[in-house]
């Protein structure tokens, strides 16, 4: 039994690692800021639609959690190519594709039954959440660098999807998916800068390979700063919110523009880290924002 407890523990850490969590807490992020955004109380109206909220939050990380197993399914052969993936837990060996696959299935089926409960157009966008990270994101990234753009669309519809949950659809979900449809950009590019040796070993094509791409990782992670501050803005305007969200939501677009602007000037592992941490503190810091936009 000494023994067996270790080898246990190690496939129950394989089957939580298998969901991405760090991608996981993403996307719950995102759908937690869309629904309370949609709420048109705000805040205020978590207590009385509680459990509507943990349901549909509930479903979104088990839809997540599913959409990453069948991700490491998925690119088991290409992440054993890379050394940053190489120890991932099918890439590995630990666990065997065929349990990475029955794993996202079961996870991915539980959360689209219960977000049937929840609206069946969140359940829609759930699913085409899964169809298109998986059947067309996925294999697209062997073929061309553009990729980036149609991935982050899965990644913007679980916030999408909260705003809908909370209120139904209106240009608020599509405004809540424009923000955060953009703010993967910079998180995207400065992961393709800081491992763009380990995907062209792996034979993905990125944008940051060689000194144009240096020039284009730099423009598109400006333009898409300056469109997130343009995103955040209208969203504030059209929720009529409080000067609070929408002076947070500036400051927050600058600060990852002025990284991204020093991004330009001095292209390096440094300044690529930086910019991934900024966007990190950006989806926090507008997650709580999202918290005091309607007081």
């Amino acid at each position: 039994m000494a023994v067996a407890r270790p080898a246990a523990t190690r496939k129950l850490k394989a089957y939580y690692e298998l969901t991405k969590p760090g991608i996981t807490l993403a996307v719950a992020l995102s759908m937690a800021a869309g629904y309370l955004l949609g709420l048109p109380e705000g805040i205020r109206g978590v207590g009385q639609h509680g459990g509507h909220f943990l349901l549909t939050l509930l479903g979104t990380v088990l839809v997540s959690g599913g959409s990453g197993a069948l991700n490491h399914f998925a690119e088991w052969t290409t992440d054993q190519l890379m050394p940053r993936t190489r120890r991932r837990p099918i890439a590995s060996g630990l666990l065997s594709p065929r349990q990475g696959l029955a794993w996202g299935i079961v996870l991915c089926t539980a959360g689209l039954a219960v977000l049937l409960f929840v609206d069946f157009l969140v359940l829609l966008l759930a699913t085409l959440t899964v169809v298109l990270y998986i059947v067309v994101y996925t294999p697209m990234k062997r073929r061309s660098a553009t990729a980036l753009y149609l991935g982050a669309v899965p990644g913007a519809l679980p916030a999408a999807g909260g705003w809908i949950a909370a209120s139904g659809p209106d240009w608020g979900a599509l405004l809540v998916f424009a923000v955060l449809y953009l703010w993967q950009l910079p998180h995207f590019l400065a992961l393709a800068w800081l491992y763009r040796k380990d995907y062209e070993q792996a034979g993905f094509p990125v944008l940051s390979l060689g000194e144009l791409g240096k020039q284009r990782v730099g423009r598109q992670l400006v333009l898409a700063s300056v469109g997130l501050g343009i995103a955040g803005g209208v969203l504030g305007a059209y929720l009529r919110a409080s000067l609070l969200f929408i002076l947070g939501s500036l400051f927050l677009a600058a600060l990852l523009l002025g990284l991204a602007l020093w991004f330009v000037r001095n292209p390096s592992f440094t300044t690529a880290r930086q910019v991934l941490h900024g966007a990190y503190v950006y989806l926090f810091g507008f997650v709580a924002l999202s918290g005091v936009a309607r007081l």
